[in-house]
């Protein structure tokens, strides 16, 4: 980051060399998840190329099955991103530890984003690592939520814009698939928490999230949530007895 200045009175000629944004050098890995929103998806992917511009990253985007309009659009980007395509809608947890399997091997860090997001400060992906760096975390969100178990309220980092070192990843990685859609993200974050990654949660304004609900069933969710209470209890078990194996 930038050098100090000098002070004029010290008799020292002031340093003029200032570095205001060196951008972060290692290498980064996006992994955004995609379904049927091809116009948030174009958005996002804009918005990450503008403002990410003096780091060294890749983006891979999971596609859940989406219709003829989506494929068309990523056909005009095939190019430009790695692209995994799914076959069917394998939902969040499936779908991102698919993004994270294709990411390069040698990034550092993986940060996973909803495609209906928004980046809006340019130095983003900087500010996510400093915190990462200055606080020995390995799970950074700029946003959390809360789980209730048993009466106490705990909290958690949601996955819509989550950065996570590679460490943190092959300790506590990947996304539980027995959650698909809830629960997913506590877990990880307990998990952390447990083997001492520190998350750390930044409330700078870097990412807008849109918050659009893209699961058409109800029935599905209702499914989903039944299936979680049932779930995370169990694998909170399993966590606490150091039977870190989750798949």
């Amino acid at each position: 980051m930038a050098e100090r200045l000098h002070n004029p009175l010290e008799g020292t000629a002031p340093d003029l060399t200032l570095d205001l944004h060196d951008g972060t050098n290692e290498q980064i890995s996006i992994i955004v998840i995609h379904k049927d929103r091809p116009a948030h998806l174009n958005i996002c992917l804009q918005s990450i190329s503008v403002c990410s511009n003096n780091n060294n990253y890749e983006i891979v985007v999971v596609d859940n099955a989406s219709g003829k309009e989506s494929q068309e659009f990523l056909d005009d980007i095939k190019d430009e991103v790695t692209l995994v395509r799914n076959e069917k809608n394998l939902y969040w947890s499936s779908a991102a530890n698919r993004g994270a399997d294709a990411a390069n091997k040698n990034s550092k860090y993986l940060i996973f984003l909803h495609c209906d997001t928004v980046i809006i400060n340019p130095g983003w992906i900087d500010l996510l690592v400093s915190v990462s760096q200055a606080r020995s975390s390995g799970l950074v969100g700029i946003d959390q939520s809360s789980y209730y178990l048993q009466g106490q309220k705990i909290d958690f980092i949601p996955e819509w814009c989550m950065l996570t070192t590679r460490d943190c990843w092959k300790a506590c990685g990947p996304f539980s698939e027995e959650l698909p859609m809830i629960g997913h993200s506590f877990i990880y974050s307990f998990k952390a928490q447990k083997n001492g990654y520190s998350p750390q949660v930044m409330k700078n304004p870097i990412v807008h999230h849109y918050h659009i609900f893209s699961l058409e069933d109800v029935s599905v969710w209702e499914k989903m949530l039944e299936s979680a209470s049932a779930n995370i209890p169990k694998l909170l078990r399993v966590i606490q007895s150091d039977q870190l194996s989750i798949k």
